[in-house]
């Protein structure tokens, strides 16, 4: 009886044990973590002049390790990350999708600011970098010059040429070389002889 309640003991404790190491996410989860995915800018970079109004931001949300794995609903998801400008929200990021467009940003600098949120809504990633928005350069405006000069009429199109009539006589196909000719009779002769022999 003794032995049972130790054995029934030992059994309750590794059950409890393995219920607490299921519950670490960093190790058996099914979100990426800091342990697997670490935030990657590609575009713009810190420090870098871009050409507003309209920036392209471009993050690499591919989890190291898991570009030749065929992806099907067993396999780690990718972070959603969350894109800040200046601290308001302009965008997320999600599965294959890893750029964002930031409309109307005015010249100067700015920050953008990067949060990668697992599937359980956790912030595990933060990234910031700084670069300054430039006005792309003034368009001249369209002026319209005034030419006094009379453009010439182009020159008359000449007529077309009427149709080549339809040949009467019919093209020549049969060769008067003798050779050629007993050639085909020797080959006619040969099939012959063959037909009866076999």
């Amino acid at each position: 009886m003794r032995h049972l309640k130790t054995i029934a003991a030992v059994i309750l404790g590794l059950a409890a044990a393995t219920f607490v190491w299921a519950q670490n996410s960093k190790s058996v989860g099914g979100a990426p973590t800091a342990d697997y995915y670490r935030l990657k800018i590609v575009q713009p970079v810190e420090g870098a002049k871009v050409l507003g109004p309209t920036i392209q931001v471009i993050v690499d949300t591919e989890i190291p390790g898991d570009t030749d794995v065929r992806r099907d609903v067993n396999s780690m998801p990718r972070p959603d990350v969350q894109v800040f400008l200046d601290d308001s929200r302009q965008g997320r990021m999600r599965d294959e999708n890893n750029a964002v467009t930031l409309e109307n940003v005015v010249p100067g600098p700015h920050k953008l600011t990067f949060l990668a949120v697992n599937r359980a809504g956790e912030v595990f990633d933060r990234k910031e970098i700084h670069f300054m928005a430039v006005a792309p350069p003034a368009q001249p405006e369209n002026v319209t010059h005034y030419n006094p000069r009379p453009i010439p009429p182009p020159p008359p199109v000449a007529a077309a040429a009427p149709p080549a009539e339809p040949a009467t006589v019919m093209p020549k196909t049969a060769t008067a070389d003798p050779l050629y000719a007993a050639a085909g009779l020797v080959l006619l002769a040969g099939g012959l002889v063959a037909r009866r022999f076999f």
